[in-house]
């Protein structure tokens, strides 16, 4: 019998076309195990990013555990809940950064949860802050959520010392009421495929970086973060740090503290803006800072209510001392002790005498 021999038509395209597959099995099998994906933490084509509305999700911030719970607008909050747009109490809404998230705490613990227990019903506070926030940030999550049809009577804005650097990062996001299909695409790869998680997005990101031709001086806002991160909050006290870019982060955060003044305003929302210290503030002896000035005449200017708690941690000769009572060690963000005195110093200054008058 005559051995026939078998003949394959186009090897080379066969071969690629399982190589193809396997590799793609295997980077999506590795994406699968090996990536992270944030099931509390998402993007926001509006207003960049954002909590996930009503999740429950278990939490880490350095040593701390802890739960982090969030309410149908993605505010953090004691429970998951749904929150009306409109109220028969008269509603308080706090927005800021991670100081006002309150890393590492659950809500109770955090200034808006304790100064919501104070007041118990008599008012209900609203926490809209998320790490990473800043004056840019504030204004279109405001607009966006006001445009929504969402009522309240008075806007506080704990106004940090990182916001002055974030503004610079921001400065080139441009709102969308909806994610454009490639970012849709971009975040799917992200968190699915391990080569274009670690590898080819960060390769069309630096292309596109040296492709852009915008006249900002932090055009790569993302290289400028990593590069000055150390410097966070060495503009209120080191001249070449404000003059490099703390300078410019003042100028964009007031354009856009303006924007917010006059949406309140059209509004008839009353608004008080908070500024506070970090730690490394307290070690340069940093009282009479630039950030307490410069908002202190920006508030002046422009009838906006100004809150300065910049002298209740210089109330001590011993700096250290007063770093271990009130923030986490070896962080900048409070500890319990710190969320106390935040909550107090809001309602004996603030609220107290609104929600009772």
């Amino acid at each position: 019998m005559e051995n026939k021999e078998i003949k394959i038509k186009h090897p080379v395209l066969i071969l690629l076309t399982i190589t193809i597959v396997l590799f793609l099995f295997t980077d999506l099998l590795l994406g699968l195990i090996l990536l992270k994906r944030d099931q509390l933490r998402i993007d926001h084509s509006y207003y960049h990013h954002d909590l996930k509305p009503n999740k429950t999700e278990n939490a880490k911030w350095g040593d701390l555990e802890y739960t982090v719970k969030t309410n149908s607008l993605g505010f953090k909050d004691g429970e998951m809940r749904n929150i009306p747009l409109k109220s028969e109490r008269d509603r308080i809404l706090i927005i800021g950064d991670s100081f006002t998230e309150g890393l590492g705490y659950k809500y109770e613990d955090t200034f808006c949860g304790l100064l919501q227990a104070k007041i118990n019903d008599r008012s209900e506070i609203l926490n809209a802050g998320v790490t990473s926030y800043s004056p840019k940030l504030y204004y279109l999550k405001i607009k966006y959520l006001l445009e929504m049809g969402l009522e309240f009577e008075h806007l506080i804005v704990m106004l940090d010392i990182s916001d002055i650097q974030d503004e610079s990062v921001y400065e080139n996001f441009q709102p969308r009421m909806n994610k454009s299909p490639l970012r849709k695409f971009d975040v799917i790869l992200s968190n699915y495929s391990f080569s274009y998680h670690h590898l080819l997005r960060n390769i069309i990101k630096k292309a596109a970086s040296i492709q852009k031709k915008e006249s900002s001086k932090f055009a790569d806002a993302e290289t400028f973060l990593e590069t000055s991160i150390e410097d966070r909050g060495r503009w209120t006290y080191d001249n070449k740090v404000f003059e490099d870019w703390g300078k410019i982060g003042l100028e964009l955060a007031s354009m856009n503290l303006l924007k917010l003044t006059d949406l309140c305003n059209e509004r008839s929302i009353d608004l008080t803006l908070v500024v506070y210290p970090w730690p490394e503030q307290i070690l340069e002896r940093d009282s009479l800072s630039i950030q307490s000035k410069y908002w202190s005449e920006f508030c002046h200017m422009n009838k906006i209510d100004f809150l300065d708690l910049f002298p209740y941690f210089f109330n001590s000769e011993n700096a250290e001392d007063v770093i271990g009572e009130y923030f986490i060690a070896g962080d900048d963000h409070w500890n319990e002790n710190g969320h106390q005195l935040i909550a107090e110093k809001l309602y004996e200054k603030i609220i107290g005498s609104e929600i009772n008058d």
